[in-house]
């Protein structure tokens, strides 16, 4: 098949949630500069698994998003878990702004993605390391999306509880240390938190990436998420 590529925006500091008003906002916004297309394609959201086939699963889990993202579609509970997908095409002249750093020649077809949950999301690979998952009061808080119950809104991703139910103290995974390793080059990062996140841009670029061990965000995008949320933001990619 070959190797793909994704690469996710995530803020410092694992907890940040922005409000349902704050991301409509920031839409608009990536809209208005040319970084999403005129309309997104999907939301995918979790819900219970009462169907039979993997047709049903998707048609239940997936909505199209509306135009425009309101903070009230946004706040509705049933949305408490949602990953948004904007497919671009990536040919010229009506392709939106490149996210990365660097393109492969010719179309190169990605989608853009905006996730938000209550719990933390944690990519599951290996080159991104585990974060210490454990309450002050000893309960592992880290859990799986089981799929024979639900169908998840995020793919190949495990979950960390944002509170305990033991003890009811909140968890920050900023507490701990994850290893993240450069899928190129194979140098290493502590970073605090690791790879949890509840609020995250990410872009999959399939198999059209170019293979670079210094391949980040264009730094114009991650400055406009920066300024809209008024803190900083770091990157982890991955292959898959």
């Amino acid at each position: 098949m070959g190797a793909r590529y994704h690469r996710w925006l995530m803020p410092k500091g694992s907890a940040f949630l922005p409000s349902g008003a704050g991301i409509a906002k920031l839409i608009e916004r990536l809209r208005k500069d040319g970084w999403i297309p005129g309309s997104g394609d999907y939301a995918a959201k979790t819900v219970d698994n009462d169907f039979a086939d993997d047709a049903a699963r998707r048609a239940a889990s997936r909505e199209r998003l509306p135009s425009p993202i309101t903070a009230a579609w946004l706040d509705e509970p049933d949305r408490e878990e949602l990953r948004m997908v904007w497919h671009v095409e990536g040919k010229e002249p009506h392709a939106a702004k490149y996210p990365l750093s660097r393109k492969v020649d010719g179309p190169a077809p990605y989608s853009i993605e905006l996730h938000r949950a209550s719990d933390y999301v944690y990519p599951v690979s290996e080159t991104i390391g585990r974060v210490p998952t454990k309450c002050a009061c000893g309960d592992d808080l880290a859990f799986g999306w089981d799929e024979d119950e639900v169908v998840p809104a995020f793919e190949a991703s495990t979950g960390i509880f944002h509170e305990c139910e033991a003890c009811s103290r909140t968890f920050d995974p900023s507490k701990g240390l994850g290893t993240i390793k450069n899928p190129f080059d194979g140098s290493i990062e502590q970073v605090r938190g690791g790879a949890a996140y509840r609020f995250a841009l990410k872009v999959d670029c399939g198999k059209s990436f170019v293979a670079d061990a210094a391949l980040c965000f264009a730094p114009e995008l991650v400055a406009l998420v920066q300024d809209e949320f008024g803190r900083d933001f770091f990157e982890v990619g991955d292959l898959y």
